[in-house]
């Protein structure tokens, strides 16, 4: 299914500081916006295509464009081009891959765990920043927020969501991350994350960021009394479409309970 232009609006643009494409249908205000964050080395457009997936798995071969959630795919923060040799990679915050080869060579994660990467705090404020603008210029005020992403993407939006606004929040979408922040995270989460709906999914043949890593993120997540819909999927550092399947489910049943 491709959008129909005449039903669907694709806009790009730059919001609360970062660079972003917007989907919305045109028909009536969206109930739930769902924010895809880009992982490491990725441009800023490279989710976006998602979109185009989930729809149609939401709605049918008819998707309802007026019950139909936005979309909003922000860029990192981090210019890459000179790091990888060509234009347009993006990042969240540095990650040194030497080292990640050597914790994987070695299958020792453990002090990953608690480890805050130097930026991970700027990127959150600047993607809350960004979802706040865009909720606000749209007027899209009584939308509820799905936060999501892919490997570093996942992670940012694990650590913006112990900053969001807990009314809003309904949901996280995390496609092969990580346990980071522990401690952090756990204060930040403790209390304001009961119930909150995720989806999370990790391929088993992943080398980048082993099995090992989403199962103790899937363990901190359902120590924080959040409902956690898991998968694990014979494939690498990848997005499944059993992955894509599972996010639509998420956000099908965020659409569901949010209120008009």
């Amino acid at each position: 299914m491709k959008f129909d232009a005449e039903s669907w609006m694709l806009e790009r643009g730059r919001l609360g500081g970062l660079d972003c494409i917007v989907i919305s249908p045109r028909a009536g205000n969206p109930k739930s916006l769902v924010v895809l964050c880009h992982g490491f080395g990725a441009p800023g457009s490279d989710l976006v295509n998602l979109a185009e997936e989930l729809v149609p798995i939401l709605a049918g071969e008819s998707p309802a464009e007026a019950s139909a959630p936005a979309f909003l795919f922000p860029e990192g923060l981090l210019d890459m081009s000179e790091d990888f040799g060509v234009e347009g990679p993006r990042a969240w915050w540095r990650i040194n891959m030497a080292r990640l080869a050597e914790l994987t060579a070695a299958a020792s994660f453990d002090e990953m765990r608690d480890e805050v990467p130097e930026g991970i705090a700027e990127a959150s404020a600047a993607l809350q920043s960004c979802i706040a603008h865009c909720l606000s210029e749209k007027q899209w005020e009584s939308a509820t927020v799905v936060l999501g992403g892919f490997s570093q993407g996942a992670m940012l939006a694990v650590q913006a969501a112990g900053a969001f606004d807990a009314s809003k929040l309904r949901g996280l979408i995390l496609w092969s991350g990580a346990l980071i922040c522990e401690s952090d995270w756990h204060a930040a989460l403790a209390g304001r994350s009961r119930g909150l709906d995720v989806f999370q999914s990790h391929g088993t043949q992943d080398m980048i960021l082993p099995i090992s890593t989403g199962r103790a993120l899937r363990g901190f997540l359902e120590s924080e009394s959040m409902s956690v819909d898991y998968i694990e999927f014979n494939g690498p550092h990848t997005i499944s479409y059993e992955s894509i399947e599972g996010a639509a489910r998420l956000i099908d049943r965020v659409l569901q309970t949010s209120v008009e």
